[in-house]
């Protein structure tokens, strides 16, 4: 008679515990659901951001390197105008060219581009960077929901599985900057 009683709450007992991992096992599938879930949205978030940087960014880039190259030509045109002058013997000419070559002694227009499309390449190559993770957290999601035994332990919780669109880029997006270098009239 004890061994039967024995047996029964031994029964009991086991029955009990395979409940609670079992129930342990569903709440951690829709834990990990909403982990990953939310790293999408995150991964989605990052990079906006990063459309957000690129048109502050370039923006304000181009309208520097043209503030700049304007103020170089404007420079080099005056030069230019006081060599001449100085080509016909005006001493205050000559003294004009030596204080334009010691207050500018080097200018700067390539080296503006230059830093200006390094710019453009790094903002590019951080976007497309983002792109790619955000399709890996929705391919990582996506699988995670479809796959057994989580789509089954998911539906039993009422978790609503979301659906994200992959991002996918065969040509420049609509938003992108374009022109910024153009001469404005």
């Amino acid at each position: 008679m004890k061994t039967i009683l024995f047996y029964i709450i031994a029964a009991i007992v086991l029955c009990c515990a395979a409940a609670l991992v079992g129930f342990v096992g569903v709440q951690s599938s829709q834990n990990t659901a909403i982990a990953k879930e939310q790293l999408v949205e995150s991964s989605l978030s990052d990079l906006n951001a990063e459309y957000n940087r690129r048109a502050g960014l370039l923006v304000n880039l181009a309208e520097a390197v043209m503030s700049y190259d304007k103020h170089e030509s404007e420079v080099l045109v005056k030069l230019s105008e006081a060599r001449t002058v100085a080509d016909g013997g005006d001493v205050n000419a000559s003294a004009y060219i030596k204080a334009v070559a010691e207050r500018y002694p080097q200018l700067r227009s390539v080296e503006n581009y230059d830093r200006y499309m390094t710019e453009l390449s790094m903002t590019e190559n951080r976007i497309s960077s983002h792109r790619k993770y955000y399709n890996t957290c929705v391919r990582d999601y996506t699988r995670y929901v479809r796959s057994f035994p989580a789509r089954y332990f998911l539906s039993w919780t009422g978790y609503v599985v979301q659906t994200y669109d992959y991002l996918e880029f065969k040509n420049a997006p609509v938003d992108a900057p374009t022109g910024l270098l153009k001469q404005k009239d």
